[in-house]
């Protein structure tokens, strides 16, 4: 590549004699570019090593506090005394009631309950309908 049309132009440009010419300016500028984004990267990459530290060590703190004491065995679940079989409209299968009751108890954390009857929802509006119906009608 021919430069000295470029260096012609930057020479009368360049009115002042000791300054460097273009070439090391540019080359300058891109090192210099280049310096402080690497530095700026590892830079980044220190914070994100000292952070994961940091988690590290909360995430060690908490799960000591928190190692939970050994749990005495479950004492047998005694059928109720009174319990019946839950009221079941017509129509539901007996495995969609094992599945509601299964969904509570593991809701209730090993509380005691009881499910006494099963029915289907009334059929009606939908939720975002009722939402939109709500919004829609409510004073300002």
């Amino acid at each position: 590549m021919d430069f000295s049309l470029l260096r012609a132009a930057a020479f009368a440009f360049n009115m002042a004699e000791g300054e460097p010419d273009w070439p090391v300016v540019v080359v300058t500028g891109i090192v210099l570019v280049f310096a402080v984004l690497i530095l700026l990267y590892l830079i980044i990459a220190f914070e994100g090593v000292i952070f994961t530290a940091i988690d590290n060590k909360k995430a060690a703190a908490k799960k000591d506090a928190s190692k939970p004491a050994p749990a005495p065995a479950a004492p047998p679940v005694a059928k109720a005394q009174n319990a019946s079989a839950p009221k079941v409209q017509a129509g539901i299968p007996g495995e969609i009631i094992a599945a509601i009751a299964a969904a509570v108890a593991s809701m209730e954390g090993g509380k005691k309950f009881a499910i006494r009857s099963v029915k289907r929802a009334k059929k009606g509006r939908s939720a975002w309908s009722s939402a939109g119906v709500m919004s829609n009608t409510e004073p300002f």
